[in-house]
C-alpha cells in the first residue's frame, strides 16, 4: 500500500509532463527520428489511466534506444490529449496524421478510438491499441473493414464469455444487477455480459447507466440493493468506478462485485479496506503472472514509479513494443509496409502470450478471471482464447 501511496502522489506531476509533452509541436521532431503518433487522454475521466499507460510507452521507448533505437534511428513519440472525448480524439488524429506520424497508438477511450479508426484508414497510417474494449471496434476492423487498426487486448465479448463460463461452474452468483457509464464502453460490456448470462444460469435483475463524472451513486446504489442481487457487474472508468466503489462503502454495501472492475490502481484502498471480498473481474493483465519478462517490467515500473504496473501501463509497453518490432521487421518506415509486417508480427507479450493478429486484427488471446479475497487480489484462471 506504502508503494501504491508513493507512485499516485507522483500522479499529478506526471501529469504535468504528460501534457506538455502533448504539446511538441510538430517541427520538433527529429528528421532522423522515427516519430510515433499518441492519442491520449491526459485529462478528462481517464487522465489517471493515461498517465500509467504513458508510463509503458516511455519505458518501451526507452529500452528501445537504449539498444541503438528502430532501423537505426531513434524513437519518439508525439502525443495530443484526446480527452476521452470523440470529438477531440478525431482533433488529434487529424493533427497526428499531419505531422506525418509513421503509426498511431491508443486511442484508450472505445468511443475516441472508434471516432478515431475511419481517419487513419483514409490516411493510411497503423492504429494499435492495448485498452479500448468494445465489441464494435473487433466488427469494424480486419479484413474487408477497417484494415489499418490493431487491438492487442481482449474485447469486451471475450472477457464477459470467459467471466459467464467461470460464474457457470459452481459460483453462488446467479442474480446479478448491470451498472454502466453512458458510453461505447459501458454499453457495451454491459451487453456483453448480458449476452452470455442467460446461457450460463445467471439471471439480470437491473440495468443502469450514468453519465461519465457522475457525481453521487446513492440513489443508483439503493435503487439496485432493492433488487437483491448476488453481485453488481461494473463497467465504468477508472474515477467513475472509485467513486462508485467508496459510495458502497459509505452506505456499508456488502454486495460483491463482477464484470470489469480494476483489481489494482486506485481500487487497492478500497480492496485493502475490505470493500470488495468475494467480487470476481475478467481482466487482461497481472503483474502477479509469473513470467521472466512480466517480473523484469514490474521490476522497472517499481524502479521508476515505485508502484507495481497496472492495465494500461502494460498496454502501453507491450503496444509500442510491438509497433516498433513491425517497423524493425518492415524494414521500413513506410506506413503501408508496417502494417504489412503488423499483420505478420510474431509477437510474445511479457505474460507469455502469442500476439498474432487474426481476421480481424484482433490479438488479445489472454484472459485473467481475478478475484478479491482477505483483501488480496489472487488470479483465480487463465483462460487463453482460440483463434
Amino acid at each position: 500500500m506504502e508503494n501504491f501511496r508513493k507512485g499516485n502522489g507522483m500522479l499529478i506531476r506526471a501529469l504535468a509532463a504528460a501534457i506538455g509533452l502533448s504539446l511538441i509541436p510538430p517541427a520538433a521532431a527529429n528528421a532522423q527520428s522515427i516519430v510515433i503518433g499518441a492519442s491520449v487522454p491526459d485529462t478528462g475521466p481517464a487522465a489517471t489511466p493515461a498517465i500509467w499507460q504513458r508510463w509503458g510507452y516511455q519505458i518501451a521507448l526507452d529500452e528501445a534506444n537504449a539498444k541503438g533505437g528502430v532501423l537505426g534511428k531513434k524513437v519518439e513519440m508525439l502525443a495530443y490529449d484526446n480527452r476521452c472525448n470523440p470529438s477531440e480524439a478525431v482533433n488529434v488524429a487529424n493533427k497526428l496524421i499531419e505531422a506525418k506520424v509513421v503509426a498511431i497508438v491508443g486511442a484508450h477511450c472505445s468511443s475516441a478510438t472508434l471516432a478515431t479508426m475511419p481517419l487513419v484508414a483514409a490516411a493510411k497510417i497503423p492504429l494499435v491499441d492495448g485498452v479500448a474494449s468494445s465489441p464494435k471496434i473487433t466488427e469494424l476492423s480486419g479484413v474487408g473493414r477497417n484494415e489499418w487498426t490493431f487491438r492487442i487486448n481482449p474485447s469486451d465479448d471475450d472477457m464477459m464469455e470467459a467471466l459467464g463460463a467461470y460464474l457457470g461452474q459452481g459460483s453462488k452468483i446467479k442474480r446479478v444487477a448491470i451498472l454502466g457509464e453512458d458510453t461505447d464502453f459501458g454499453r457495451g460490456g454491459a451487453a456483453a455480459f448480458a449476452a452470455v448470462a442467460k446461457k450460463n444460469g445467471v439471471e439480470i435483475v437491473s440495468t443502469d447507466f450514468h453519465p461519465q463524472s457522475y457525481p453521487d451513486f446513492t440513489s443508483l446504489l439503493t435503487r439496485i440493493q432493492q433488487t437483491k442481487p448476488d453481485a453488481i457487474a461494473l463497467f465504468q472508468l477508472a474515477g467513475d468506478q472509485l467513486n462508485f466503489l467508496r459510495n458502497a462503502m459509505q452506505l456499508g454495501v456488502k454486495i460483491p462485485y463482477i464484470g470489469r472492475f480494476d483489481p489494482g490502481g486506485n481500487n487497492l484502498q478500497i480492496i485493502q479496506a475490505g470493500g470488495m471480498e468475494g467480487s470476481i473481474t475478467a481482466w487482461t493483465y497481472s503483474y502477479l503472472i509469473d513470467t521472466p519478462a512480466n517480473k523484469a517490467f514490474a521490476a522497472e515500473v517499481e524502479k521508476l514509479h515505485k508502484t507495481t504496473p497496472v492495465l494500461q501501463t502494460w498496454a502501453g509497453y507491450d503496444a509500442m513494443r510491438l509497433l516498433l518490432k513491425a517497423i524493425g521487421d518492415a524494414g521500413s518506415t513506410d506506413p503501408t509496409a508496417i502494417r504489412g509486417a503488423l499483420k505478420n508480427v510474431d509477437f510474445t507479450n511479457v505474460m507469455g502470450a502469442s500476439v498474432k493478429f487474426d481476421n480481424h486484427n484482433q490479438g488479445g488471446k489472454l484472459v485473467l478471471i481475478e478475484g478479491v479475497a482477505d483483501k488480496t487480489v489472487k488470479i483465480l484462471k487463465e483462460v487463453s482464447l482460440s483463434n
